[in-house]
């Protein structure tokens, strides 16, 4: 394939994450949260599973030392608390208390907007390509680490 027929992925990946960022400005802006702080807030409130500060940092690719800044700020502010393992008071559970429910719902409301209108006009069956082909690219991408590029056909 040559290389002008290719996708573009950094391209279009940086347009993705420049028009999500500005589809939960409101949100930030109601709440007054920093674009961290909301998607601590979200990442704990969609995935309830994995509560603790390194399964944020780990699984959202946020730097630790923002993801603890986040947390503090989160909690101080009462959208979550931290509930302790009785075995290892080291081990952190985050939970989004009453008063982070309404502001990760709304982030959750900003996100559904967003991803009903990425995919706005894609049938079922498009879609499941889509989804084939992106399982395959990132199987691709896992194979990449250490590899040379092939040669330009």
């Amino acid at each position: 394939m040559v290389w002008e027929e290719r996708i573009n992925f950094f391209e279009i990946m940086a347009q993705a994450k420049k028009l999500y960022s500005r589809s939960l400005e409101p949100v930030c802006e109601r709440w007054n949260l920093n674009r961290c702080e909301l998607d601590v807030l979200l990442f704990l409130y969609n995935n309830p599973f994995y509560d603790r500060a390194t399964d944020v940092a780990t699984r959202r690719g946020i730097a630790k030392s923002h993801v603890s800044l986040s947390v503090t700020n989160l909690e101080r502010r009462g959208f979550l608390c931290r509930e302790y393992d009785p075995g290892d008071r080291r081990n952190a559970h985050l939970k989004v208390t009453p008063a982070g429910m309404e502001p990760a719902e709304a982030g959750r409301q900003a996100q559904k907007i967003f991803f009903d209108r990425l995919h706005q006009g894609i049938s079922p069956e498009e879609f499941a390509v889509w989804k084939k082909t992106t399982k395959k690219v990132l199987e691709n991408m896992n194979g990449l680490n250490g590899l040379k590029p092939e040669a330009e056909e």
